[in-house]
């Protein structure tokens, strides 16, 4: 960052600056994870029975899709709108960081995604504009996610030890605003509207952009540094890419066609208490914040006792869990009874401990075999695997009406099982892994 340091800086330390980063992170995953949640039931159940006609470009949008994949229904059209929204997210990431170096001015780079997120979700407030919201919100988000992630790694010199736990203190505050927006957006737009809902989004960017003024300019000589480590197995680094991104391909239907399940086939009520849908996602961000607490606590003892597993192993893992999940909701799928919230729960807590097992396993194991001079340009790689599951869960979403609902969720089963088989080759090879220190493989 190059522009001038508020007037706190002097006072400024690592930790308040790392505090008021993971804030801003905090309340733009608030905002995104908001909007996700409530994406296909807004359109579903707002702008698609209003005709697609009245909505800017959304009949130009309709039949390109419908052109190329067949015409399926609104509910089809409803989620692969959701999964390109979602994976043109994740493409915009590494153009947003191009252009945060190419004009050496990251700071203005993450207030003007900051801006362009804030317009995007005041747009999603009036149906005629939802497409132009939602490429605001994905050009917003291609210019502030990245770049502020590097700007963690910049708040501590290269070398110290601090920066790891800098991360996990940021992955954190991420997980909170994760599970904060759905659960508060999809309470406002259950008892409000959706209007209603997209203003709150809007007020959390807002927020964030007030917390990101606070932080301090990078000090000099802070940059993060060119990717150590010796001579890489390329190869590890591309079936760790492929296993995560499989993981993550069954993973993402969680807040897609799994919300639309849970809707018409779960009992929702507690009490005299209608739970709302989108809660089952406040719930994956709840969940992810407390075993991601138990993994800091526990790997270092079980490290100490030489139990701990290796990375790879924890990428397999973690993808034969979130097979387990979509396994056991594909057998409470063969019910026609309404079911209990129980078995729902489950599925969402076996999905969490498959993406904190595989995500920072998949990111352990890339960077470390990264070749030098190319860490960059892989980790880029690695956070396309959003790009290719959204794409996927969009896809496969618009055939959830075409088949049983067991048969669409053992789909799953076997994307995420493909996902630990592609690990398997790792294990093989952890010992040229041997020499990354434990703590970069949490």
């Amino acid at each position: 960052m190059t522009h001038p340091a508020p007037a706190s800086t002097p006072n400024s330390t690592p930790s308040s600056t790392l505090r008021r980063l993971a804030l801003t992170e905090a309340w733009e995953r608030f905002s995104l994870h908001g909007v996700k949640a409530l994406l296909t039931l807004y359109l579903l159940t707002v702008v698609l029975p209003g005709g697609v006609e009245r909505v800017v470009g959304l009949a130009t949008l309709r039949r390109a899709i419908e052109g190329t994949t067949g015409t399926g229904g609104d509910l089809a059209f409803a989620s692969q709108v959701y999964g390109l929204y979602g994976a043109l997210t994740y493409l915009a990431l590494p153009f947003g960081g191009m252009l945060a170096d190419r004009l050496r001015s990251r700071r203005a780079i993450i207030v003007a995604g900051g801006v362009l997120m804030t317009a995007g979700h005041l747009c999603l407030i009036y149906p005629a504009a939802l497409l132009a919201g939602l490429a605001l919100l994905i050009v917003g988000t291609g210019c502030l996610k990245g770049n502020l992630a590097a700007a963690v790694g910049a708040a501590h010199p290269p070398g110290d030890s601090r920066r790891d736990r800098a991360f996990l203190v940021y992955l954190g505050f991420l997980n909170v605003g994760a599970m904060l927006g759905p659960l508060v957006c999809g309470l406002i737009a259950a008892r409000l509207g959706f209007s209603y809902a997209f203003g709150a989004v809007a007020a959390g960017m807002i927020v964030a952009l007030a917390i990101f003024r606070t932080v301090p300019a990078t000090p000099a000589g802070m940059a993060d540094p060119a990717p150590a480590g010796g001579r890489p197995g390329l190869a590890r680094a591309w079936l760790a890419v492929v296993s995560v991104t499989l993981c993550f391909s069954a993973y993402e239907q969680l807040t897609n066609i799994f919300l639309v399940w849970a809707d018409a086939h779960v009992d929702l009520h507690v009490g005299g208490f209608a739970v709302p849908p989108a809660w089952f996602a406040a719930a994956d961000g709840l969940f992810t914040i407390l075993l991601v607490v138990a993994g800091a606590l526990g790997w270092p003892r079980l490290a100490h006792r030489g139990w701990e597993p290796p990375a790879t192993a924890k990428l397999a893992l973690g993808c034969v869990a979130v097979a387990t999940g979509y396994a056991l909701t594909a057998l409470l799928a063969l019910s026609d009874a309404r079911l209990g919230l129980a078995g729902p729960v489950v599925v969402v807590l076996l999905l969490d401990i498959g993406i904190v097992l595989a995500w920072p396993a998949a990111l352990a194991l890339i960077t470390a075999a990264a070749p030098r001079g190319r860490g960059g340009m892989m980790v880029g790689i690695f956070y396309l695997h959003g790009f290719v599951a959204h794409l996927v869960v969009g896809r496969l979403g618009a055939a959830y009406a075409t088949m049983p609902a067991s048969r669409f969720w053992l789909i799953h089963v076997g994307i995420a099982t493909a996902g630990a088989l592609v690990a398997l080759p790792l294990l093989r090879r952890q010992a040229t892994t041997s020499s990354i220190p434990a703590s970069a493989l949490r």
